[in-house]
């Protein structure tokens, strides 16, 4: 899985001119560690643990700074906007038991399509989202 370095976010953040501040820190820290892909009220929860006065507009702005910087990818599952960390090309998996969302390696799913779309479009990547049972659901239905 292909992150960015704690140290390469905090240089960024630092060459953009944006303060660096604990929550900010914080944010990074529990993304850098996260083997999930978090909803901003999942990151609002974990940073609020370490720094009680962490607000919501923080999380959200540092979230969407980030998404918009590259060094996060936003998906939306379900109607929830997910945040995930992971760099690489890659594909998602999402239980419609629990709703877990797990990455699944790009070459995993057949090659990019030779497709064409009506207009102009030309297709430079693609993303799957495949949905089932998590080996846990999975586990308890039987």
């Amino acid at each position: 899985m292909k992150r960015l370095s704690t140290a390469a976010i905090i240089d960024l953040i630092r060459a953009q001119g944006l303060k660096l501040t604990p929550q900010r820190l914080a944010i990074v820290a529990y993304l850098q560690q996260c083997d999930h892909h978090p909803t901003a009220d999942e990151v609002l929860e974990a940073v609020n643990g370490k720094f009680r006065m962490t607000s919501r507009a923080t999380v959200y702005n540092t979230l969407h700074w980030l998404t918009a910087n590259g060094w996060l990818a936003e998906i939306h599952q379900g109607g929830v906007a997910r945040f995930d960390p992971n760099l690489e090309p890659h594909h998602h998996f999402v239980c419609r038991s629990c709703g877990r969302v797990e990455d699944v390696a790009y070459d995993a799913v057949a090659p990019q399509p030779q497709c064409t779309l009506p207009g102009r479009q030309v297709v430079e990547s693609f993303e799957v989202t495949l949905r089932g049972l998590c080996a846990t659901c999975a586990a308890t239905t039987v």
